[in-house]
């Protein structure tokens, strides 16, 4: 039987997929491909366009999703700046390659498609599928982000680049435990999960990025989806959270999926009334320490890389973004612009920025 494609316009429906959607996820599964994570991103974040869940069938049996959403005339992945990675899901290389052929079906709409792991094999599938709709596929390199193998010795990685700034935390902590009421609660399956995300999102604002709006609790979709995600994921038994509490008082949380042998770092923070003793550097050391205690495959640092990232790193995972243009006067100019003009404005601009001019 031909597998036949279907696009999901509805909340209800797409809820309908949940019993089935586990038999999709590839062998290295993680939180980003489950069904609760893209019905927790619609909650929060849909307001803005029209649900299209890209979808193939092998008779009454599901065979691949893409979750996607129409903006105007372009389509979306349901990704943002809140998520760690975006793919699409299939059983099988045929049920694939159909899934991206129906994805690139809709005439004179724009795909835009973030966050794709570079060495996933579903990214040369896309592209080909692209070219064959008749549209200019472009892909461009998206940020980098840090992981710590900690499958490993635990003594090893101390002992690898930076090993004296790692030991400088270190010092940190102790001083924290002689000198204060410590209380270090590391990876954790919550208890009192409300009390504890009150906590964990005041301490998240109560710095940087309260001031530049980037904080959990600066939009209330955002704050919507960070408690629709600790929701489901504590009811699945993988949301983890860390704190660091000295004298009574919280100051410094970390909000963690724990999933398929690995830790995936969504949100952090700490209160900056304490930065003498780094609490937030503390804790991070602290998790580290804890992955290797449990076993853990890796700690997923997500997002962009930073200075202290790059001191705890051991490996990194690099992102893909793919944009798909249509044929015709718009998506020529949308191509070249993406294709030619922005990548040489990006680089008159590092070199305006670069020392010593």
């Amino acid at each position: 039987m031909a597998l036949r494609a279907e696009w999901i316009s509805t909340p209800e429906r797409f809820g309908e997929l949940r019993a089935e959607w586990g038999a999709l996820l590839p062998a290295d599964p993680h939180p980003f491909d489950s069904h609760d994570w893209y019905e927790a991103w619609w909650t929060a974040f849909g307001g803005k366009g029209e649900l299209a869940v890209c979808t193939v069938w092998d008779g009454a049996e599901l065979a691949g999703a893409l979750p996607l959403r129409v903006e105007g005339r372009r389509v979306k992945g349901l990704a943002n700046g809140h998520s760690g990675m975006f793919r699409p899901l299939a059983r099988g290389e045929d049920a694939m390659e159909a899934l991206a052929a129906a994805a690139f079906s809709r005439p004179g709409r724009e795909v835009d498609l973030q966050l794709l792991p570079s060495a996933d094999p579903t990214l040369p599938l896309l592209e080909a599928a692209a070219r064959k709709a008749s549209m200019r596929p472009f892909a461009e390199a998206g940020f980098v982000s840090p992981l710590v193998d900690t499958s490993g010795d635990l003594e090893a990685w101390r002992k690898q680049s930076h090993s004296s700034w790692k030991k400088r935390l270190a010092r940190y902590r102790r001083k924290m435990e002689r000198e204060h009421d410590a209380e270090l609660e590391i990876v954790a399956a919550p208890d009192r999960l409300d009390r504890r995300l009150e906590e964990g999102f005041r301490i998240e604002r109560s710095g940087w990025k309260g001031e530049a709006g980037t904080a959990i609790l600066s939009a209330p979709e955002t704050e919507l989806f960070y408690r629709e995600i600790a929701r489901r994921f504590d009811d699945r038994g993988e949301l983890r959270l860390s704190r660091i509490a000295l004298d009574g008082e919280a100051v410094a949380f970390s909000f963690c999926i724990q999933a398929g042998g690995s830790l995936y770092s969504l949100k952090v923070g700490y209160d900056e009334r304490w930065r003498k003793l780094v609490p937030g550097l503390v804790m991070q050391l602290s998790i580290i320490e804890r992955c290797f205690e449990l076993g853990l495959g890796a700690y997923e640092l997500l997002g962009e890389t930073s200075e202290w990232k790059q001191k705890v790193a051991t490996g990194s995972r690099p992102h893909t973004n793919l944009r798909a243009f249509p044929r015709g006067p718009a998506g020529t100019i949308r191509y070249g612009y993406r294709s030619r003009l922005r990548p040489q404005l990006k680089r008159i601009y590092r070199r305006l920025r670069s020392p010593g001019r």
